[in-house]
């Protein structure tokens, strides 16, 4: 018998799983994707100036991508991600410096993070009971119009543990200030990320993404016979002649090709690229800066174990609205690093910004749309109490759009 045609619009990583998943049953799949290279928001590219792949930015993980990590072992790259051993945030603020958020592996989760929580500098006993509030409130949120601010205001929350934990976490996740960010979804978040050890601790991709996420998906594709169709952009979903169709496009493309005139709030992400000569006596390979432009400072080249003569740091800035142009972006970034090592620094030898306008949709009450029977949806649009855009729902999506697809074929 002939395979039944499903025809996937999107190459980022939820058409990339719906193709794995389907190819696996058998199916006959054609994926469009209008870019040259599959990957969406998870792909490198080549630097010419330095000679080497590039991702637009750092993609961390916990342990909990749970349907990532499967995703990962089936595809043969599990061994491309590695994992901490257990929780560590490495942290600098200026008062203080460097320090850490440390949870041990030799007591159960909760009492590590509690402990974690009261070893942090300056803190005492009132954040340890704020947390033992925030753990017992956050499987009972009912208002999904609570924004994280008011919730842990309701939780009596220390504003040193917002600043040092709560809300690094919240922008590091979520991509959103507290301020307005969806209490319902960083409280799944917090509950799913801190539920156990082997949860509560994050991962790296060890190559450049295209390596490590994309190649590895592609291949097993190209194996089944997957049709992939690079810079082919779908206009119009009629002109699709297949017995089920996946849409696995961002929001905003999604919305156009259906003609719909629905709004999407999405939230920008910066990361800045310095390659330096003479490398910084960098404190761990991740650290959070606190009170700052910059979120986030990545030590690429350790990483990757990069073997090149320079050092490839990268900063993240999460929510970014300043709207800097380059230099003065890159200028901003170099002011903070050199607060952070109380020195005069050497410029980089090379810069690169690289600024996702709409790397995110935010959490909102998103409003159903109906879509003809072999039509599915592996967008990533969170409702409140969902999990936010991440690699983690993106892979769920297309898990979701893939089983749903196969109940109408079967």
């Amino acid at each position: 018998m002939q395979a039944q045609r499903v025809a996937i619009v999107g190459g980022g990583m939820a058409g990339l799983t719906a193709a794995f998943r389907l190819s696996k049953q058998g199916y006959a799949i054609d994926l469009y994707e209008a870019a040259p290279a599959l990957g969406g928001r998870t792909k490198s590219f080549y630097d010419q100036n330095i000679q080497a792949w590039v991702d637009n930015g750092p993609h961390m993980m916990v342990g909990a991508y749970h349907a990532t990590k499967q995703l990962l072992e089936d595809v043969d790259a599990g061994q491309l991600v590695s994992w901490q051993d257990s929780l560590t945030l490495p942290l600098w603020d200026k008062p203080r410096g460097f320090f850490a958020l440390k949870a041990t592996s030799k007591l159960p989760i909760a009492l590590a993070l509690l402990w974690a929580v009261a070893k942090l500098p300056q803190h005492d006993f009132s954040s340890v009971k704020a947390m033992l509030r925030i753990a017992l409130s956050m499987k009972n949120i009912q208002d999904e119009t609570l924004t994280v601010r008011q919730w842990l205001e309701q939780c009596q929350a220390p504003a040193l543990l917002i600043q040092d934990m709560l809300e690094v976490l919240c922008l590091g996740v979520m991509n959103e200030p507290i301020n307005t960010a969806n209490a319902k979804t960083f409280a799944r978040v917090l509950n799913t990320s801190f539920s156990a050890h082997k949860n509560a601790k994050m991962g790296w991709f060890n190559q450049p993404l295209s390596q490590a996420l994309i190649t590895p998906i592609q291949d097993k594709l190209e194996q089944a016979g997957v049709n992939i169709h690079l810079r082919h952009s779908i206009r119009d979903v009629s002109s699709l002649n297949h017995d089920a169709i996946i849409l696995a496009l961002p929001a905003f493309a999604r919305h156009r090709l259906l003609g719909s005139k629905q709004t999407v709030a999405c939230q920008a992400i910066t990361n800045v690229h310095l390659w330096f000569e003479q490398p910084l006596p960098m404190p761990s390979m991740m650290l959070g800066m606190l009170g700052t432009y910059s979120q986030w400072l990545f030590d690429v080249s350790t990483m990757l174990s990069e073997q090149g003569s320079l050092q490839h740091l990268c900063i993240t800035i999460s929510a970014d609205s300043a709207n800097l142009s380059q230099e003065a972006c890159v200028q901003k970034v170099m002011q903070e690093l050199e607060s952070m090592f109380d020195k005069k620094l050497t410029p980089p030898q090379y810069s690169r910004v690289i600024c996702e306008k709409r790397a995110t949709v935010l959490v909102r009450e998103q409003q159903p749309s109906s879509l003809p029977a072999h039509i599915f949806d592996a967008g990533e649009m969170p409702n409140p109490g969902q999990l936010p855009a991440t690699i983690e729902l993106a892979v769920l999506q297309g898990e979701k759009a893939a089983r749903s697809a196969i109940k109408l074929l079967k």
